[in-house]
Protein backbone atom coordinates (compact mmCIF):
# COMPACT_ATOMS: atom_id res chain seq x y z
CA UNK A 1 0.00 0.00 0.00
CA UNK A 2 1.34 3.45 -0.93
CA UNK A 3 2.18 6.07 1.69
CA UNK A 4 -0.60 8.31 0.36
CA UNK A 5 -3.18 5.56 0.85
CA UNK A 6 -1.87 4.88 4.36
CA UNK A 7 -2.14 8.58 5.23
CA UNK A 8 -5.69 8.64 3.92
CA UNK A 9 -6.65 5.56 5.92
CA UNK A 10 -5.16 7.06 9.09
CA UNK A 11 -7.11 10.27 8.49
CA UNK A 12 -10.34 8.30 8.03
CA UNK A 13 -9.61 6.22 11.15
CA UNK A 14 -9.24 9.34 13.24
CA UNK A 15 -12.37 10.87 11.73
CA UNK A 16 -14.26 7.81 13.00
CA UNK A 17 -12.64 7.80 16.45
CA UNK A 18 -13.12 11.54 16.93
CA UNK A 19 -16.67 11.33 15.62
CA UNK A 20 -17.49 8.73 18.27
CA UNK A 21 -15.93 10.97 20.94
CA UNK A 22 -17.73 14.07 19.67
CA UNK A 23 -21.17 12.51 19.52
CA UNK A 24 -21.09 11.15 23.05
CA UNK A 25 -23.03 14.39 23.54
CA UNK A 26 -25.66 15.75 21.12
CA UNK A 27 -24.69 19.30 22.12
CA UNK A 28 -21.70 21.49 21.37
CA UNK A 29 -18.94 20.52 23.80
CA UNK A 30 -17.20 23.18 25.84
CA UNK A 31 -17.73 26.87 26.44
CA UNK A 32 -15.60 28.67 23.85
CA UNK A 33 -16.87 26.42 21.06
CA UNK A 34 -20.13 28.38 21.16
CA UNK A 35 -18.24 31.66 20.92
CA UNK A 36 -16.06 30.68 17.96
CA UNK A 37 -18.80 29.27 15.73
CA UNK A 38 -21.05 32.27 16.47
CA UNK A 39 -18.24 34.74 15.74
CA UNK A 40 -17.67 32.99 12.40
CA UNK A 41 -21.39 33.26 11.64
CA UNK A 42 -21.36 37.00 12.38
CA UNK A 43 -18.41 37.52 10.01
CA UNK A 44 -20.26 35.54 7.34
CA UNK A 45 -23.32 37.78 7.69
CA UNK A 46 -21.78 41.15 8.58
CA UNK A 47 -18.20 41.05 7.34
CA UNK A 48 -15.28 42.01 9.56
CA UNK A 49 -16.86 43.74 12.53
CA UNK A 50 -15.18 46.90 13.83
CA UNK A 51 -16.56 46.75 17.37
CA UNK A 52 -17.48 44.11 19.91
CA UNK A 53 -20.44 45.54 21.85
CA UNK A 54 -21.57 42.14 23.16
CA UNK A 55 -19.17 42.15 26.13
CA UNK A 56 -19.63 45.76 27.20
CA UNK A 57 -17.59 45.87 30.39
CA UNK A 58 -14.42 44.41 28.86
CA UNK A 59 -11.49 45.93 26.99
CA UNK A 60 -12.92 44.48 23.75
CA UNK A 61 -15.87 46.87 23.81
CA UNK A 62 -13.81 49.96 22.99
CA UNK A 63 -10.69 48.56 21.32
CA UNK A 64 -11.63 45.48 19.33
CA UNK A 65 -9.34 43.45 17.09
CA UNK A 66 -9.70 39.84 16.01
CA UNK A 67 -6.37 38.13 16.66
CA UNK A 68 -7.86 34.76 15.65
CA UNK A 69 -9.23 36.06 12.38
CA UNK A 70 -8.08 33.23 10.12
CA UNK A 71 -9.56 30.64 12.47
CA UNK A 72 -12.95 32.37 12.26
CA UNK A 73 -12.69 32.46 8.46
CA UNK A 74 -11.87 28.75 8.34
CA UNK A 75 -14.98 28.12 10.45
CA UNK A 76 -17.30 30.01 8.08
CA UNK A 77 -18.05 27.02 5.76
CA UNK A 78 -19.27 25.09 8.80
CA UNK A 79 -21.83 27.80 9.61
CA UNK A 80 -23.84 26.74 6.55
CA UNK A 81 -24.95 23.75 8.62
CA UNK A 82 -26.87 24.45 11.79
CA UNK A 83 -24.34 26.10 14.08
CA UNK A 84 -24.54 23.19 16.52
CA UNK A 85 -23.77 20.59 13.86
CA UNK A 86 -21.23 22.81 12.13
CA UNK A 87 -19.23 23.26 15.34
CA UNK A 88 -19.13 19.49 15.89
CA UNK A 89 -18.10 18.69 12.31
CA UNK A 90 -15.37 21.35 12.44
CA UNK A 91 -14.00 19.91 15.68
CA UNK A 92 -13.85 16.39 14.23
CA UNK A 93 -12.22 17.51 10.99
CA UNK A 94 -9.63 19.84 12.57
CA UNK A 95 -8.57 17.22 15.11
CA UNK A 96 -8.34 14.49 12.46
CA UNK A 97 -6.08 16.77 10.41
CA UNK A 98 -3.80 17.25 13.44
CA UNK A 99 -3.38 13.50 13.96
CA UNK A 100 -2.97 12.80 10.25
CA UNK A 101 -0.18 15.41 10.06
CA UNK A 102 1.44 13.94 13.18
CA UNK A 103 1.38 10.46 11.63
CA UNK A 104 2.66 11.79 8.27
CA UNK A 105 5.54 13.50 10.07
CA UNK A 106 6.52 10.32 11.92
CA UNK A 107 6.44 8.28 8.70
CA UNK A 108 8.47 10.95 6.93
CA UNK A 109 11.12 10.59 9.64
CA UNK A 110 11.06 6.79 9.26
CA UNK A 111 9.74 6.27 12.77
CA UNK A 112 8.55 2.70 13.22
CA UNK A 113 5.04 2.00 14.48
CA UNK A 114 3.92 5.53 13.60
CA UNK A 115 0.24 4.66 13.90
CA UNK A 116 0.76 3.32 17.42
CA UNK A 117 2.51 6.53 18.50
CA UNK A 118 -0.26 8.63 16.92
CA UNK A 119 -2.98 6.68 18.73
CA UNK A 120 -1.02 7.06 21.95
CA UNK A 121 -0.99 10.82 21.39
CA UNK A 122 -4.77 10.92 21.35
CA UNK A 123 -5.35 8.54 24.24
CA UNK A 124 -2.65 9.71 26.66
CA UNK A 125 -5.07 11.57 28.93
CA UNK A 126 -8.81 12.17 29.20
CA UNK A 127 -8.08 15.88 29.62
CA UNK A 128 -6.35 16.06 26.24
CA UNK A 129 -9.06 13.95 24.62
CA UNK A 130 -11.57 16.49 25.91
CA UNK A 131 -9.58 19.31 24.36
CA UNK A 132 -9.80 17.57 21.00
CA UNK A 133 -13.61 17.58 21.20
CA UNK A 134 -13.72 21.38 21.41
CA UNK A 135 -14.12 23.68 18.43
CA UNK A 136 -10.87 25.51 19.04
CA UNK A 137 -7.61 26.45 17.37
CA UNK A 138 -5.44 23.91 19.17
CA UNK A 139 -5.55 20.97 16.70
CA UNK A 140 -4.70 23.12 13.69
CA UNK A 141 -2.06 24.97 15.72
CA UNK A 142 -0.39 21.63 16.49
CA UNK A 143 -0.53 20.73 12.79
CA UNK A 144 1.12 24.06 11.90
CA UNK A 145 3.87 23.46 14.47
CA UNK A 146 4.56 19.97 13.06
CA UNK A 147 4.73 21.46 9.55
CA UNK A 148 7.07 24.15 10.88
CA UNK A 149 9.48 21.49 12.18
CA UNK A 150 9.29 19.59 8.89
CA UNK A 151 10.13 22.73 6.88
CA UNK A 152 12.98 23.47 9.32
CA UNK A 153 14.42 20.01 8.74
CA UNK A 154 14.10 20.28 4.96
CA UNK A 155 15.27 23.91 4.79
CA UNK A 156 12.10 24.88 2.92
CA UNK A 157 12.42 28.58 3.67
CA UNK A 158 9.49 29.90 1.63
CA UNK A 159 7.11 27.33 3.08
CA UNK A 160 8.44 28.09 6.56
CA UNK A 161 7.72 31.78 6.02
CA UNK A 162 4.25 30.99 4.67
CA UNK A 163 3.51 28.82 7.70
CA UNK A 164 4.57 31.67 10.00
CA UNK A 165 2.35 34.09 8.09
CA UNK A 166 -0.65 31.76 8.41
CA UNK A 167 0.06 31.19 12.10
CA UNK A 168 0.21 34.93 12.84
CA UNK A 169 -3.21 35.41 11.25
CA UNK A 170 -4.57 32.28 12.87
CA UNK A 171 -3.76 32.39 16.56
CA UNK A 172 -1.72 34.26 19.18
CA UNK A 173 0.07 30.95 19.84
CA UNK A 174 2.39 31.79 16.94
CA UNK A 175 4.81 32.93 19.67
CA UNK A 176 5.22 29.23 20.57
CA UNK A 177 6.12 28.54 16.94
CA UNK A 178 8.78 31.28 17.06
CA UNK A 179 10.13 29.83 20.31
CA UNK A 180 10.43 26.37 18.72
CA UNK A 181 12.24 27.86 15.72
CA UNK A 182 14.72 29.59 18.05
CA UNK A 183 15.36 26.34 19.94
CA UNK A 184 15.99 24.58 16.62
CA UNK A 185 18.44 27.32 15.60
CA UNK A 186 20.25 27.01 18.93
CA UNK A 187 20.80 23.26 18.55
CA UNK A 188 21.82 23.63 14.93
CA UNK A 189 24.40 26.16 16.04
CA UNK A 190 25.66 23.81 18.78
CA UNK A 191 25.89 20.71 16.58
CA UNK A 192 26.89 22.13 13.19
CA UNK A 193 28.63 25.34 14.29
CA UNK A 194 26.56 27.18 11.68
CA UNK A 195 23.88 29.83 11.91
CA UNK A 196 21.27 29.60 9.18
CA UNK A 197 20.01 33.19 9.18
CA UNK A 198 17.41 32.36 6.49
CA UNK A 199 15.41 30.37 9.03
CA UNK A 200 14.84 33.30 11.35
CA UNK A 201 14.61 35.79 8.47
CA UNK A 202 11.81 33.99 6.65
CA UNK A 203 10.00 33.13 9.89
CA UNK A 204 9.97 36.68 11.24
CA UNK A 205 9.11 38.06 7.82
CA UNK A 206 6.13 35.73 7.65
CA UNK A 207 4.95 36.80 11.11
CA UNK A 208 5.45 40.47 10.24
CA UNK A 209 3.43 40.20 7.03
CA UNK A 210 0.72 38.21 8.79
CA UNK A 211 0.33 40.89 11.45
CA UNK A 212 0.40 43.76 8.96
CA UNK A 213 -2.20 42.35 6.53
CA UNK A 214 -4.62 41.66 9.37
CA UNK A 215 -7.52 44.08 8.67
CA UNK A 216 -7.45 45.08 12.33
CA UNK A 217 -3.88 46.39 12.16
CA UNK A 218 -2.55 48.17 14.24
CA UNK A 219 -5.08 47.37 17.00
CA UNK A 220 -4.23 43.69 16.66
CA UNK A 221 -0.66 44.42 17.84
CA UNK A 222 -1.87 46.10 21.03
CA UNK A 223 -4.35 43.31 21.73
CA UNK A 224 -1.71 40.66 21.04
CA UNK A 225 0.54 42.27 23.63
CA UNK A 226 -2.33 42.26 26.12
CA UNK A 227 -3.26 38.68 25.25
CA UNK A 228 0.28 37.33 25.59
CA UNK A 229 1.58 39.29 28.57
CA UNK A 230 -1.56 40.01 30.58
CA UNK A 231 -4.17 37.41 29.69
CA UNK A 232 -2.60 34.10 28.67
CA UNK A 233 1.02 33.05 28.47
CA UNK A 234 2.64 35.22 31.12
CA UNK A 235 0.21 36.37 33.79
CA UNK A 236 -3.35 35.14 33.43
CA UNK A 237 -5.21 36.10 36.58
CA UNK A 238 -8.61 34.48 36.32
CA UNK A 239 -8.90 31.96 33.47
CA UNK A 240 -8.83 28.49 35.06
CA UNK A 241 -7.42 26.72 32.02
CA UNK A 242 -4.24 28.81 32.25
CA UNK A 243 -3.76 28.06 35.96
CA UNK A 244 -1.83 25.06 37.33
CA UNK A 245 -3.43 21.76 38.24
CA UNK A 246 -3.43 20.55 41.82
CA UNK A 247 -0.67 18.04 42.50
CA UNK A 248 -3.12 15.14 42.27
CA UNK A 249 -4.62 16.34 38.97
CA UNK A 250 -1.16 17.03 37.55
CA UNK A 251 -0.07 13.46 38.27
CA UNK A 252 -3.37 11.99 37.08
CA UNK A 253 -3.25 13.79 33.74
CA UNK A 254 0.47 13.25 33.14
CA UNK A 255 1.09 9.77 34.51
CA UNK A 256 1.93 8.42 31.03
CA UNK A 257 3.99 11.50 30.21
CA UNK A 258 6.33 10.58 33.06
CA UNK A 259 7.03 7.29 31.26
CA UNK A 260 7.45 9.01 27.90
CA UNK A 261 10.07 11.34 29.38
CA UNK A 262 11.76 8.59 31.37
CA UNK A 263 12.48 6.63 28.17
CA UNK A 264 14.75 9.21 26.44
CA UNK A 265 16.37 10.23 29.72
CA UNK A 266 17.23 6.60 30.50
CA UNK A 267 18.60 6.02 26.98
CA UNK A 268 20.60 9.26 27.16
CA UNK A 269 22.22 8.22 30.44
CA UNK A 270 22.85 4.70 29.13
CA UNK A 271 24.29 5.60 25.73
CA UNK A 272 25.97 8.87 26.75
CA UNK A 273 25.47 10.25 23.26
CA UNK A 274 22.77 12.15 21.43
CA UNK A 275 22.14 13.77 18.06
CA UNK A 276 20.57 17.12 17.25
CA UNK A 277 17.04 15.87 16.48
CA UNK A 278 16.73 13.76 19.60
CA UNK A 279 17.99 16.58 21.83
CA UNK A 280 15.59 19.00 20.13
CA UNK A 281 12.49 16.93 20.95
CA UNK A 282 13.67 16.09 24.44
CA UNK A 283 14.45 19.73 25.24
CA UNK A 284 11.02 20.86 24.03
CA UNK A 285 9.30 18.07 25.97
CA UNK A 286 11.12 19.07 29.16
CA UNK A 287 10.35 22.74 28.60
CA UNK A 288 6.64 22.07 28.15
CA UNK A 289 6.70 19.73 31.15
CA UNK A 290 8.02 22.57 33.30
CA UNK A 291 5.51 24.99 31.77
CA UNK A 292 2.64 22.55 32.39
CA UNK A 293 3.48 22.67 36.10
CA UNK A 294 2.68 26.39 35.91
CA UNK A 295 -0.17 26.24 33.40
CA UNK A 296 -2.32 23.21 32.57
CA UNK A 297 -2.91 24.62 29.07
CA UNK A 298 0.64 23.63 28.07
CA UNK A 299 -0.43 19.98 28.40
CA UNK A 300 -1.56 20.39 24.78
CA UNK A 301 2.09 20.79 23.70
CA UNK A 302 3.69 18.57 26.33
CA UNK A 303 1.99 15.37 25.15
CA UNK A 304 2.97 15.47 21.44
CA UNK A 305 6.56 16.50 22.15
CA UNK A 306 7.06 13.92 24.90
CA UNK A 307 5.78 11.26 22.48
CA UNK A 308 8.08 12.54 19.72
CA UNK A 309 11.02 12.38 22.13
CA UNK A 310 10.19 8.80 23.14
CA UNK A 311 9.58 7.71 19.54
CA UNK A 312 12.84 9.15 18.20
CA UNK A 313 14.93 7.74 21.05
CA UNK A 314 13.42 4.25 20.78
CA UNK A 315 13.44 4.05 17.01
CA UNK A 316 16.98 2.71 16.61
CA UNK A 317 16.18 -0.05 19.11
CA UNK A 318 13.07 -1.01 17.15
CA UNK A 319 15.09 -1.11 13.94
CA UNK A 320 17.70 -3.38 15.54
CA UNK A 321 15.01 -5.70 16.86
CA UNK A 322 13.46 -5.98 13.40
CA UNK A 323 16.84 -6.68 11.77
CA UNK A 324 17.57 -9.41 14.32
CA UNK A 325 14.11 -10.85 13.77
CA UNK A 326 14.79 -11.19 10.04
CA UNK A 327 18.12 -12.90 10.74
CA UNK A 328 16.47 -15.25 13.20
CA UNK A 329 13.71 -16.30 10.82
CA UNK A 330 16.27 -16.73 8.06
CA UNK A 331 18.27 -19.19 10.11
CA UNK A 332 17.78 -22.63 8.53
CA UNK A 333 18.72 -24.44 11.73
CA UNK A 334 15.20 -23.73 13.02
CA UNK A 335 12.87 -24.62 10.12
CA UNK A 336 9.24 -23.76 10.84
CA UNK A 337 10.04 -22.61 14.37
CA UNK A 338 7.44 -19.99 15.52
CA UNK A 339 8.90 -19.00 18.85
CA UNK A 340 7.97 -15.47 19.89
CA UNK A 341 10.86 -13.17 20.65
CA UNK A 342 10.81 -10.98 23.74
CA UNK A 343 10.26 -8.01 21.49
CA UNK A 344 7.19 -9.56 19.89
CA UNK A 345 5.76 -10.10 23.38
CA UNK A 346 6.47 -6.45 24.16
CA UNK A 347 4.63 -5.40 20.99
CA UNK A 348 1.56 -7.41 21.98
CA UNK A 349 1.74 -6.01 25.50
CA UNK A 350 1.96 -2.49 24.06
CA UNK A 351 -1.18 -3.02 21.99
CA UNK A 352 -3.05 -4.41 25.00
CA UNK A 353 -1.94 -1.47 27.14
CA UNK A 354 -3.06 0.97 24.44
CA UNK A 355 -6.50 -0.66 24.37
CA UNK A 356 -6.75 -0.45 28.18
CA UNK A 357 -5.56 3.19 28.23
CA UNK A 358 -7.94 4.17 25.44
CA UNK A 359 -10.91 2.46 27.08
CA UNK A 360 -10.22 3.95 30.53
CA UNK A 361 -9.71 7.47 29.21
CA UNK A 362 -12.78 7.22 26.98
CA UNK A 363 -14.87 6.43 30.06
CA UNK A 364 -13.28 9.37 31.90
CA UNK A 365 -13.89 11.60 28.87
CA UNK A 366 -17.57 10.70 28.78
CA UNK A 367 -17.94 11.52 32.49
CA UNK A 368 -16.06 14.78 32.03
CA UNK A 369 -18.37 15.83 29.21
CA UNK A 370 -21.47 14.88 31.21
CA UNK A 371 -20.29 16.81 34.27
CA UNK A 372 -19.21 20.00 32.50
CA UNK A 373 -21.42 20.28 29.43
CA UNK A 374 -24.45 22.06 30.86
CA UNK A 375 -24.81 25.37 29.01
CA UNK A 376 -27.45 23.90 26.68
CA UNK A 377 -29.75 23.71 29.73
CA UNK A 378 -30.09 27.49 29.44
CA UNK A 379 -31.83 27.10 26.10
CA UNK A 380 -35.34 27.99 27.32
CA UNK A 381 -34.07 31.04 29.20
CA UNK A 382 -32.14 32.20 26.14
CA UNK A 383 -35.16 31.65 23.89
CA UNK A 384 -37.37 33.67 26.24
CA UNK A 385 -34.84 36.51 26.19
CA UNK A 386 -34.68 36.38 22.40
CA UNK A 387 -38.46 36.59 22.06
CA UNK A 388 -39.23 39.06 24.85
CA UNK A 389 -36.33 41.45 25.37
CA UNK A 390 -35.74 44.42 23.09
CA UNK A 391 -32.68 44.42 20.88
CA UNK A 392 -29.59 46.12 22.29
CA UNK A 393 -30.76 45.70 25.89
CA UNK A 394 -27.97 45.20 28.44
CA UNK A 395 -27.89 41.92 30.40
CA UNK A 396 -25.89 41.54 33.60
CA UNK A 397 -24.36 38.06 33.58
CA UNK A 398 -21.76 35.82 35.12
CA UNK A 399 -18.98 35.63 32.50
CA UNK A 400 -19.03 31.83 32.14
CA UNK A 401 -22.54 32.00 30.62
CA UNK A 402 -21.58 34.55 27.97
CA UNK A 403 -20.56 32.16 25.15
CA UNK A 404 -23.93 30.41 25.18
CA UNK A 405 -26.02 33.58 25.60
CA UNK A 406 -24.06 35.23 22.78
CA UNK A 407 -24.47 32.10 20.65
CA UNK A 408 -28.23 32.13 21.15
CA UNK A 409 -28.80 35.85 20.83
CA UNK A 410 -26.33 38.39 19.46
CA UNK A 411 -29.02 41.10 19.44
CA UNK A 412 -28.41 41.74 23.15
CA UNK A 413 -25.42 43.18 24.98
CA UNK A 414 -23.86 41.47 27.98
CA UNK A 415 -21.76 42.90 30.78
CA UNK A 416 -19.01 40.26 30.95
CA UNK A 417 -17.55 37.62 28.66
CA UNK A 418 -14.62 36.01 26.82
CA UNK A 419 -12.17 36.14 29.75
CA UNK A 420 -12.48 37.65 33.23
CA UNK A 421 -9.07 39.27 32.81
CA UNK A 422 -10.58 41.43 30.06
CA UNK A 423 -13.05 42.81 32.60
CA UNK A 424 -10.30 43.32 35.19
CA UNK A 425 -8.25 45.32 32.69
CA UNK A 426 -11.34 47.35 31.72
CA UNK A 427 -11.97 48.71 35.25
CA UNK A 428 -10.15 47.18 38.22
CA UNK A 429 -12.35 48.69 40.95
CA UNK A 430 -15.58 47.81 39.19
CA UNK A 431 -14.28 44.30 38.61
CA UNK A 432 -13.41 43.79 42.27
CA UNK A 433 -16.96 44.72 43.22
CA UNK A 434 -18.23 42.30 40.57
CA UNK A 435 -16.16 39.48 42.05
CA UNK A 436 -17.46 40.32 45.53
CA UNK A 437 -21.00 39.88 44.19
CA UNK A 438 -20.17 36.50 42.62
CA UNK A 439 -18.23 35.28 45.67
CA UNK A 440 -20.69 36.57 48.28
CA UNK A 441 -18.12 38.77 50.04
CA UNK A 442 -19.68 42.18 49.41
CA UNK A 443 -20.29 44.10 52.67
CA UNK A 444 -21.68 47.25 51.10
CA UNK A 445 -25.44 47.77 51.29
CA UNK A 446 -25.47 49.44 47.87
CA UNK A 447 -26.68 47.49 44.85
CA UNK A 448 -23.61 47.55 42.62
CA UNK A 449 -25.31 45.62 39.85
CA UNK A 450 -27.36 48.75 39.31
CA UNK A 451 -24.78 51.37 40.34
CA UNK A 452 -21.94 50.01 38.19
CA UNK A 453 -23.83 48.52 35.26
CA UNK A 454 -27.37 49.89 35.15
CA UNK A 455 -28.57 46.83 33.18
CA UNK A 456 -32.00 46.17 31.77
CA UNK A 457 -32.07 42.54 32.93
CA UNK A 458 -30.03 40.08 34.97
CA UNK A 459 -29.42 36.50 33.88
CA UNK A 460 -28.67 33.95 36.59
CA UNK A 461 -28.11 30.25 36.25
CA UNK A 462 -28.97 27.83 39.04
CA UNK A 463 -25.56 26.18 39.33
CA UNK A 464 -22.93 26.63 41.99
CA UNK A 465 -21.22 29.43 40.04
CA UNK A 466 -24.35 31.57 40.46
CA UNK A 467 -25.41 30.80 44.04
CA UNK A 468 -23.93 33.98 45.49
CA UNK A 469 -25.22 36.08 42.59
CA UNK A 470 -28.73 34.79 43.27
CA UNK A 471 -28.32 35.50 47.00
CA UNK A 472 -27.18 39.04 46.15
CA UNK A 473 -30.29 39.61 44.06
CA UNK A 474 -32.48 38.28 46.88
CA UNK A 475 -30.74 40.72 49.23
CA UNK A 476 -31.81 43.56 46.95
CA UNK A 477 -35.08 42.00 45.80
CA UNK A 478 -36.89 45.34 45.75
CA UNK A 479 -34.87 46.22 42.63
CA UNK A 480 -35.70 43.12 40.60
CA UNK A 481 -38.68 41.35 39.19
CA UNK A 482 -38.49 37.73 38.01
CA UNK A 483 -39.92 37.60 34.48
CA UNK A 484 -38.83 34.06 33.55
CA UNK A 485 -37.70 31.09 35.59
CA UNK A 486 -37.21 27.36 35.12
CA UNK A 487 -35.22 24.66 36.89
CA UNK A 488 -31.94 25.80 35.33
CA UNK A 489 -32.00 29.58 35.17
CA UNK A 490 -33.87 32.82 35.79
CA UNK A 491 -34.23 36.18 34.06
CA UNK A 492 -34.92 39.22 36.22
CA UNK A 493 -35.97 42.66 35.06
CA UNK A 494 -34.28 45.55 36.75
CA UNK A 495 -37.08 47.66 38.18
CA UNK A 496 -35.25 50.50 39.85
CA UNK A 497 -32.75 51.70 37.29
CA UNK A 498 -30.58 54.71 38.07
Amino acid sequence: MSIKHKNLLVFIAFLIILGIMQFTSPYIIGFDSYLHIKAADIIKNQGFIKEFPWAEHTILSNNYADIQLLFRIILIPFTFFSLDLGAKIASILFSAIAFAVFYWFLVGNKIKYSFFWTLLYLFTSASLMHRFTLTREMPLAIALIILTIYFLQKKRYLLLGLTSLIFALFYSGFVIQIFIILVYLLFERIFSKKFDYKIILYSLLGVFIGLIINPYFPNNIALLYTQIFKVNLISNLFNVEWKPWSLFDFIKNNILVFFYLAIPLFILIKDKKINKNKLFYLALALFFFAYTIISRRMHEYLVPFSILAAAFFLNSYFENFDRNKLKYHGNQRFPGHQKFSIFECIKILGILLLIIIASANFILLKKDIENNNFLHNYNDCADWMKNNIKKNSLIFNNAYAFPYLFFKNSDLRYTHGIDLTYSYLFDKNEFERYMEILQGTSKDASDYIIKDYNPDYVFSGKVKQDVQLFNYIVGHKENYKAVYEDEWCAVLEVGAKI
